[in-house]
């Protein structure tokens, strides 16, 4: 019997799946529950932004990060599943070349921990590119839900470097010097993403 898509799934459910003996849902579904639970609380701020008077100059703007981060929580509820399944189709594959000739082996391998990178990837690309709109509802969201803001943005944060870790220990197990430098360069970018909202985070907003 198929299971339920991990949105489908209690909380409780959730976690006796994450805490069992079974290799997925692991590292990368937890990633993409901080990604979703990071925009759902950045969405109640700017609700209760919209709501407020005397955030009028910000009504529009933070009608539309609502959105955005509505639409981007259920991207990140989908790349649990997806991130389960990729690894779990790793485990398959690397079971099933062993007896392979060793390039032949080496090539199914190269493209499983391609794939198993893919997730990860687009789980810290598209919270790196969320990441201004995190950072213009702390500086600029209700200050009531300040608390609230500042739990979206760590868990933002968490999301891209659980992320960047499950990316690089894949990347271990890749021998493509093109693919390998790219990636690099992107993992920069994710840092320095990372960076920028927590110099905000420290130097500019107090509880």
């Amino acid at each position: 019997m198929e299971k339920k898509a991990f949105r489908e799934r209690t909380i409780n459910d959730f976690l006796d799946d994450l805490g069992s003996r079974s290799p997925a849902p692991g590292g990368g579904a937890a990633a993409g529950l901080l990604g979703a639970q990071a925009c759902a609380l950045a969405e109640m701020v700017c609700h209760l932004t919209e709501s407020n008077k005397n955030y009028a100059q910000f009504h529009e703007k933070a009608g539309e990060y609502a959105a955005v981060f509505n639409m981007a929580r259920s991207i990140f509820l989908d790349l649990m599943d997806e991130d389960a399944a990729n690894f779990l189709e790793l485990m398959e594959t690397l079971r099933s070349i062993r007896n392979l000739p060793l390039e032949e082996r080496q090539e199914k391998q190269l493209e499983a921990f391609k794939k198993a990178i893919a997730v990860p990837r687009q789980m810290a690309q598209t919270m790196s590119e969320l990441l201004p709109s995190f950072t213009n509802l702390l500086l600029k969201g209700n200050k009531n839900a300040l608390s609230d803001s500042i739990m979206a943005a760590q868990s933002a944060i968490a999301c891209i470097q659980a992320s960047i870790i499950n990316v690089k220990i894949n990347m271990k197990y890749i021998d493509d010097e093109f693919y390998e430098h790219e990636m690099k360069d992107t993992i920069t970018s994710w840092e320095n993403a990372v960076s920028a909202i927590d110099a905000v985070l420290t130097y500019q907003v107090d509880l």
